[in-house]
């Protein structure tokens, strides 16, 4: 790398670090029958102080600040139980908790309560088990003025099965979940995690999340832009989550890492960074695309640490799914900025990236794009009048690249897009 590639880059790096200076972490994970014994899994196959040990491990290396859970007995005790055994810990004391809710098995959300507050909760009926709404705000430098970033969470475990009533069973659950966000007029940041056992993109669920509904035109989105037909397709063998074994004890599923059955879906503010947090990166936890139809331990796993791999493989037929998102500590002075938050763009950007400019008096001058290593890919210069540009990212060979976008007058935006 030559010295001015190399200046540029450290540039580029320098200032997205100082635009974003703070990660959220998020993490879901379908904990497997945690301290409720039914079927195959008992107090020998499925033992509770066994899986405290576990998740303690897991979470020590991935260190959530939002940690959303499936398929947790429904009690105040096992909820709780949670957050004293496994969260906080060693003097810890920072994670909090939301309400339990639910029956038979239930969902949960945990947070660092140094980051977050936890302002609302609410309810979706959805069938067969309860889909669970929490609204969180941060704790930014600025909230003394009462400005902050808000996060929604619909936290949702679907239909398991891949038959007709099953299928069915999760498109009336996600319509539901769709019809509450129109009729609530819910929009801004907002995420939908959980083990959704869909197959296919094809299926009447995933398409319902996906298609715009209400004033807001609001749908969800992968934020890896993965859609296909998941299940026992060796293409996607890199994001599948389920399952972690091919033998089993008499509690864990077995087949070996076939499914992609668990997801976090974002709104469009999260992957364009329009309401303070930015899509930042994605990833189901130990997944090194060579497991398909194997174990998570055969053949021989290096993607985390062996006690992290182990601590997995011993919780849950599932993986967990993680999402880091970036934010400014200071809103303010995001804010006060006349043109960051107006240049609005999609993220990832698998085949064309559009720029568009939300401004009546400024135009997009020119659009430069780097690779990673600070080498020149793109550069073009538009009109005075451009507002929105549409570029083809299908020759850029760098999976990360960095965009910087030049308006009329001066001002320069420079942003991180994953293709």
């Amino acid at each position: 790398m030559n010295y001015l590639k190399s200046s540029l880059f450290v540039l580029l790096f320098f200032t997205l670090n100082n635009l974003y200076a703070d990660t959220l972490t998020i993490m879901h994970y379908n904990l497997m029958y945690y301290d409720k014994n039914v079927y195959g899994c008992t107090s020998e196959t499925n033992n509770v102080d066994s899986k405290d040990g576990y998740p303690r491990t897991i979470i020590n290396f991935v260190k959530p600040d939002i940690f959303t859970v499936n398929e947790l007995n429904t009690s105040t005790a096992s909820s709780e139980r949670i957050k004293t055994n496994v969260l906080n810990i060693n003097g810890e004391t920072k994670y909090l908790r939301a309400n339990t809710s639910g029956s038979y098995i239930s969902n949960m959300i945990y947070y660092n309560s140094e980051k977050l507050v936890l302002k609302s909760q609410a309810e979706v009926a959805t069938s067969p088990r309860i889909t669970d709404v929490y609204t969180l705000y941060l704790k930014t430098e600025s909230i003394s003025t009462g400005d902050t970033i808000f996060l929604t969470c619909f936290v949702i475990h679907m239909d398991g099965g891949a038959v007709g009533t099953d299928s069915s069973s999760r498109a009336s659950s996600s319509l539901k979940i769709m019809n509450y966000i129109k009729q609530k007029n819910i929009s801004g940041n907002i995420l939908l995690l959980g083990d959704l056992n869909l197959y296919t993109f094809k299926e009447g669920a995933y398409i319902n999340l996906t298609t715009p509904v209400g004033a807001n035109n609001f749908r969800f989105y992968d934020p890896i832009d993965n859609e296909g037909k998941w299940s026992s397709n060796l293409t996607f063998s890199y994001i599948h989550t389920q399952s972690t074994h091919t033998t089993t004890n008499g509690c864990f599923i077995t087949g070996g890492m076939d499914d992609r059955f668990d997801f976090i879906l974002s709104s469009i503010d999260v992957l364009n960074n329009s309401k303070g947090l930015k899509y930042y990166s994605y990833k189901a936890i130990a997944q090194d695309g060579k497991r398909y139809n194997q174990s998570l331990l055969s053949p021989d796993n290096k993607s985390v640490p062996s006690e992290v791999l182990n601590a997995l493989y011993n919780m849950s037929d599932h993986l967990p799914v993680e999402m880091k998102l970036v934010y400014s500590n200071n809103t303010t002075s995001v804010q006060s900025n006349d043109y960051s938050n107006n240049i609005i763009y999609n993220n990832p950007a698998p085949e064309k990236l559009r720029i568009l400019l939300n401004s009546e008096t400024e135009s997009i001058s020119s659009v430069n794009i780097y690779s990673i290593i600070g080498q020149r890919v793109f550069s073009n210069k538009y009109s005075n009048n451009s507002k929105e540009v549409e570029i083809s990212t299908t020759d850029i060979n760098s999976k990360i690249f960095i965009v910087e976008v030049i308006l009329s007058n001066g001002y320069r935006k420079t942003f991180k897009v994953l293709k």
